[in-house]
């Protein structure tokens, strides 16, 4: 492992110098002609009319549009001038002072709540007056008789060439605007205005915390209903396959009775149990979309209350706006990308179960193939998952002005030195791609890989994990598997072999052998576990140690072990019942005399 991340950090830094010491000049030249291009560009709140650049001057309240003032254009931002001034910088040093006045009228918060009385006395009146400087029309808010006024914004030759009017009508124009703003700012920094809309905001968060807690309860509702209604669904999972197995063991013992036993099993599980599992999976369908829909209301709950408090309370007013900008664009943004996964996810899910044969009717391929598309599905809904996760990203990184394709291209650089630390790890899904179209194993199989048996408990593209007879976990790359045997594939063998000795009848032998494989057959209990009648091969081979014979049993998959252990007890039982002798080593002893040695032979 340690060797691993050595060679993986050593290749990215090999990566890295050779980009940077060949391509430092190119890299070098873009970065200058993008930095020129923009330091020529204006921001995104600025307009250029050719020689004159003009943006809003925004209330800081709530950041609302006031009025419009101007600037000579500046070209390149990244080296000003002395006397230059961007309009941008100008706009924000007078919301700068607007803010100062706010911060005035606004006062003591906690005094107007709780002292109206107190907080009367020593509030703050500001009126907006006009004035001249320097020959020039200015705007100034004066608080009380004997304060001085503030300097807000001076109208410049500019904003007259923009405006096309006089000084004195752009500059009472402002004046009425920012009186406008600053009445509503004083009556909504009042201490009766502001005790109401604490109330209101109180009340709003009282109503999201019991929606909140509603869409809570819901949702755990939901998920409660959804794992009975899965328990549900595998338990008429497994009816059905019981009852399919039972049915064809029917067909196997009574050929005479082959097209009743068919229809009738065509009409119970057709339409009895194949129906009620279409139910079931369409409720899990409805509550796995109404868990994702209360998750959603649950995010869009908090979002309007919170928006809403903002817009209740002056104090958080100026954040209004912003939150319903880019933290809406963001939830549209997720919202579209969750909604196209849950599309999806259906659209593969029943498209899955489209291509599916009918599991509840016959047993066999349709097993192995419901296994392999579920396995499939699974990895095309990783898939699209990993596709829309990362569009999601990119929309965001867009969305705050974060350049996505310098993102990627220095992630292909990243991808070029991991694919170097990485390459087990494309065989490993290389492999399990190829496992799973051949189906050389899917999960609930039984497999012996590289000496390893196991049940499949989990297979993906990257790795199988198999779970021993001892309860061990044991985790193997898909790269490693080169040899696999399947035992549970469509169906499983016992092979019964046993020696028995020389002086027993052969034919006996055989005949109990028959009479018990045909009776554990002909049993009720074992019948949906055997599925063809036992073969008695008979005799295998013959040995210093006695007669081998062998029987074969074909059972259902899994049920080959449970079926032999039956088996073998009862052969016991048999053998003890009419005195059938085990084999056993021939053995000489050649310590005896000689005359007595070809009387010992054959003796233990």
């Amino acid at each position: 492992m340690f060797k691993s991340w050595v060679r993986f950090c050593l290749t990215i830094i090999f990566v890295c110098f050779l980009i940077v010491g060949w391509q430092a000049k190119i890299w070098g030249q873009i970065s200058l002609s993008e930095a020129n291009n923009r330091n020529n560009l204006p921001p995104l709140e600025v307009i250029r009319y050719g020689s004159i650049e003009v943006t809003w001057v925004k209330s800081p309240l709530n950041k609302q549009e006031l009025f419009q003032i101007a600037a000579p254009t500046v070209i390149d931002r990244g080296n000003l001038e002395p006397n230059s001034l961007p309009v941008e910088i100008r706009a924000r040093n007078i919301e700068a002072l607007l803010w100062l006045t706010v911060r005035r009228i606004k006062g003591d918060i906690v005094t107007k709540i709780f002292r109206p009385e107190l907080a009367q006395k020593t509030s703050v009146s500001a009126q907006v007056i006009t004035s001249t400087l320097n020959n020039r029309y200015i705007v100034q808010i004066k608080y009380g008789e004997n304060s001085r006024p503030l300097t807000i914004a001076t109208v410049t030759q500019t904003d007259v060439d923009f405006y096309s009017q006089n000084p004195e009508q752009i500059v009472k124009e402002w004046r009425d605007i920012l009186q406008q703003k600053i009445s509503e700012i004083e009556y909504l920094y009042s201490a009766e205005v502001i005790r109401h809309r604490l109330k209101q905001a109180i009340a709003i968060l009282l109503l999201i915390i019991f929606t909140s807690t509603v869409l809570s309860s819901i949702y755990w509702w939901l998920g409660r209903r959804q794992t009975k209604l899965q328990l549900q669904y595998e338990a008429g999972i497994e009816a059905s396959k019981s009852a399919t197995v039972k049915i064809q063991t029917e067909i196997a013992h009574d050929t005479s009775s082959k097209e009743t036993i068919t229809s009738t099993a065509n009409e119970i599980n057709g339409l009895n149990i194949f129906g009620r599992q279409t139910y079931l999976q369409q409720s899990l369908g409805i509550y796995r979309s109404l868990r994702w829909l209360s998750v959603w209301l649950f995010i869009l709950t908090w979002y309007g209350g919170v928006y809403a408090i903002t817009t209740r309370l002056p104090i958080l007013m100026r954040w209004s706006e912003t939150i319903l900008s880019q933290p809406l664009e963001l939830l549209a943004i997720w919202f579209s990308v969750s909604l196209l996964l849950e599309i999806s996810k259906t659209f593969i899910r029943r498209s899955i179960d489209a291509w599916k044969d009918n599991p509840y009717l016959s047993f066999g391929e349709s097993q192995r193939k419901s296994l392999r598309l579920t396995t499939i599905a699974t990895a095309l809904k990783g898939f699209m998952t990993f596709v829309y996760v990362t569009l999601g990203i990119v929309l965001t990184l867009a969305l705050f002005n974060i350049s996505a394709s310098s993102i990627l291209a220095g992630g292909a650089v990243i991808g070029l030195a991991i694919s170097f630390g990485t390459q087990n790890l494309v065989k490993d899904v290389v492999n399990g791609c190829l496992i799973l179209l051949e189906d050389r194993f899917a999960v609930g199989d039984v497999i012996i890989i590289n000496g390893m048996d196991g049940f499949v408990e989990e297979f993906n593209l990257r790795l199988t994990q198999l779970r021993n007879s001892e309860g061990q976990l044991i985790t193997i790359p898909n790269s490693a598997i080169a040899e696999v045997r399947n035992l549970t594939r469509l169906w499983s063998r016992v092979d019964f072999t046993i020696e028995v000795a020389y002086e027993n009848d052969p034919d006996l032998v055989l005949k109990i052998l028959e009479a018990i494989a045909r009776e554990m057959y002909q049993n009720p209990e074992w019948q949906d576990k055997i599925l063809e009648s036992p073969e008695i091969l008979g005799i295998e081979s013959l040995s210093h140690t006695g007669m081998k014979v062998r029987v074969w049993f074909k059972t259902v998959p899994l049920q080959q072990w449970l079926v032999g252990r039956e088996y073998r007890l009862r052969v016991r039982r048999a053998f003890e019942k009419h005195d059938i002798v085990i084999g056993r080593p021939q053995w000489v002893n050649y310590g005896a005399p000689l005359g007595e040695r070809d009387n010992l032979s054959g003796s233990e």
